[in-house]
């Protein structure tokens, strides 16, 4: 159902991933695989980026791509469809 409404399996499975981590802050390889092949994820944390729902930090002295989760209002969408998807499978 992701991919009919979101344009991509992984997409809404990434975004709850975010949404549902307790630190806002992440690298960019700690997605799991579960989530989809890493090409993907990473396309997707791109996108998530480029949206305004995620800040990217590259580290000078690492080789390193951090993500931060924004405030962004958007971050509402997932959370619903979530909710919606969830009760339809209960």
């Amino acid at each position: 159902m992701s991919a009919d409404i979101f344009g991509r399996g992984c997409r809404l499975p990434v975004a709850l991933w975010i949404l549902r981590r307790q630190q806002p802050r992440f690298y960019q390889s700690e997605p799991p695989a579960s989530l989809g092949a890493p090409t993907a994820v990473r396309q997707e944390l791109e996108r998530l980026a480029r949206a305004g729902l995620l800040e990217v930090e590259k580290s000078d002295r690492e080789n390193r791509v951090y993500y931060s989760r924004t405030a962004s209002p958007l971050w509402r969408v997932f959370a619903e469809a979530a909710d919606v998807i969830d009760g339809e499978r209960g």
